[in-house]
């Protein structure tokens, strides 16, 4: 249990800390923050928390591959810049269909993941995925969007809970290609 603890939050900080600069093709560094405006509709991701709705955009969508893993996973995480209630959730694909939370036997293909209330001022008050289910409706690697839906309940360990409703993926921008995890 503490080694998925310790792989999770080292996985979010190289993810947080490579996400923040992006490489052009003339080998320039810019930065990239995509804030959805209520008339976008790319990279946008909504759902709601207890019926409040939130309204963000894809940190960063892509693929990776474990060193220990020959099979290509999806990360989904949402603009903690943009908005402080925060989803990052981790799928065991890459392709389209319905993703279980783990250890749900009902589902060949799982995910798990985590909500911040707080993302900016308190990465320590987690609520992990207990149940649900992630639909990936589109992963298009040459137009480099994914369009899904999702909902489940996340709980932290004091045993507070969360329903997380009606959640939408609508063309998140995909990362070009496979990070490697070595």
């Amino acid at each position: 249990m503490n080694q998925i603890i310790i792989i999770s939050v080292t996985g979010l900080f190289v993810i947080y800390c490579s996400s923040c600069t992006d490489t052009n093709a003339k080998g320039n560094i810019t930065k990239t923050l995509a804030t959805p405006n209520e008339t976008s509709s790319d990279n946008v991701i909504t759902f709601k928390v207890n019926n409040q709705l939130v309204r963000t955009s894809g940190w960063t969508i892509s693929r990776f591959k474990m060193a220990t893993d020959s099979k290509e996973s999806l990360n989904i995480t949402t603009d903690m810049h943009n908005e402080k209630r925060t989803l990052n959730v981790n799928l065991d694909g890459t392709e389209p269909g319905t993703y279980g939370t783990k250890g749900d036997a009902k589902f060949d293909r799982h995910f798990y993941g985590s909500y911040y209330p707080d993302y900016m001022d308190d990465l320590t008050n987690d609520f992990s995925f207990e149940s649900g289910t992630f639909t990936i409706n589109e992963i298009d690697t040459l137009k480099n969007i994914v369009n899904g839906i999702f909902s489940g309940v996340v709980k932290n360990l004091k045993g507070e809970s969360f329903k997380i409703t009606e959640g939408k993926i609508v063309n998140g921008r995909l990362t070009p290609g496979v990070t490697k995890y070595e």
